[in-house]
C-alpha cells in the first residue's frame, strides 16, 4: 500500500474555520498603531478534532483532550464475508458512520461497508464493541476515511489479524492551548508555539518557537494572518523554509503585510489546519 498523502489530523471545515472567522461587526484596527502581543495573548481559537494513530489504536482528540480511542481488533473474512471488529472507548460521546471504514483489497479495489449509512454512537464514559460487515473482501487494508481526502487510520489485514500502519500516514497535529504538537507514526516529532505577534503600519511579524524532537522543516508560507473582515493575508513571498535539527529549539520569523488584529492559522498541508490563534 502506498503512503496516503491526503491524510489529515484536522478536517478543514466549519468545525474550525467557521468558529475562527470574526464576527462581521468586528471593527478593523488602525494599521498605523504599533502593537506587540505575547504568547499568552495568542490563545487557541475555534474547535479542533484531531486523530493520532499509535499501533492499532486511533486516539481522537477534541480541543486537545482525548475524546475517544478506536482500536481495530480483528478483520476475519471467511469466503469473502468480512467482519471488522472495533473497540471504541469513549471519554466523551462520539459517533461515526460505518461507511467511513473502507476495506481495500490487495489489488486496490475499495469495498464499502454493507450498511454504510449505519450510525454508530458510543456514550461518554462507556466502551463498546462494534462490528462492521463487508461483502467480497480479502486480505488487504482497512482505512478510516473522515472524508474523500481525509484518512485518519490505516491497518493491514491478513487472515483475521490486523496491524496498525501509522507509518503510511503523514503528520498529525494536536493543538493544546498555544502549542501544536506534531506526530508522525504516533510519535512526537516537534512542538510549535507562536511566541509573539506584532504589527506597525500594517507590517506584521510573527515569531514561532519550534522545539524539534526530530528534524523538522517549517515553511513560512504555511502561516496565514486573517484580518477582522475575514481577508486572508499570506506570508510575504520569498521567505525560505527553515529546518530545525533534531533535539534543538529555534525561533523563526514570519513576515506579513497589510495586517491588523485577527487570527493566525498554520496550514502545513492543503488539507489540514494544524493550529489557530487569536490576535486582538
Amino acid at each position: 500500500m502506498k503512503k496516503i498523502s491526503t491524510v489529515s489530523a484536522l478536517v478543514l471545515g466549519s468545525s474550525l474555520v467557521g468558529a475562527v472567522l470574526l464576527a462581521p461587526t468586528a471593527q478593523a484596527a488602525d494599521l498605523s498603531t504599533d502593537r506587540t502581543l505575547s504568547a499568552a495573548a495568542l490563545p487557541q481559537v475555534g474547535s479542533q478534532t484531531a486523530y493520532v494513530q499509535r499501533e492499532e489504536t486511533v486516539t481522537v482528540y477534541r480541543n486537545g483532550k482525548v475524546q475517544a480511542r478506536v482500536t481495530a481488533e480483528s478483520a476475519a473474512h471467511p469466503r469473502g464475508q468480512g467482519k471488522l471488529v472495533l473497540t471504541v472507548e469513549a471519554k466523551k460521546a462520539i459517533s461515526f458512520k460505518a461507511g467511513q471504514f473502507i476495506w481495500e483489497d490487495e489489488g486496490g479495489g475499495d469495498n464499502e461497508a454493507s450498511n454504510p449509512k449505519r450510525k454508530i454512537s458510543v456514550p461518554a464514559g462507556t466502551t463498546k464493541k462494534v462490528t462492521i460487515k463487508y461483502d467480497g473482501v480479502e486480505d488487504g487494508h482497512v482505512i478510516w476515511a473522515k472524508g474523500s481526502d481525509t484518512v485518519v487510520g490505516a491497518w493491514t489485514v491478513e487472515g483475521r489479524q490486523v496491524e496498525g500502519q501509522s507509518k503510511l500516514l503523514p503528520a498529525s497535529y494536536v493543538q493544546r492551548g498555544s502549542t501544536v504538537t506534531v506526530y508522525k507514526g504516533g510519535v512526537v516529532t516537534a512542538k510549535v508555539t507562536p511566541s509573539s505577534a506584532s504589527y506597525a503600519d500594517g507590517q506584521g511579524v510573527l515569531k514561532v518557537k519550534v522545539e524539534a524532537k526530530k528534524k523538522t522543516t517549517i515553511n513560512p508560507s504555511s502561516f496565514v494572518w486573517e484580518g477582522p473582515g475575514g481577508a486572508d493575508n499570506e506570508a510575504v513571498p520569498g521567505q525560505k523554509k527553515v529546518t530545525v535539527k533534531a533535539k534543538s529549539t529555534r525561533t523563526i520569523t514570519v513576515k506579513f503585510e497589510d495586517v491588523a488584529d485577527g487570527a493566525v492559522f498554520w496550514a502545513p498541508r492543503a488539507d489540514v489546519v494544524a493550529g489557530a490563534w487569536t490576535i486582538d
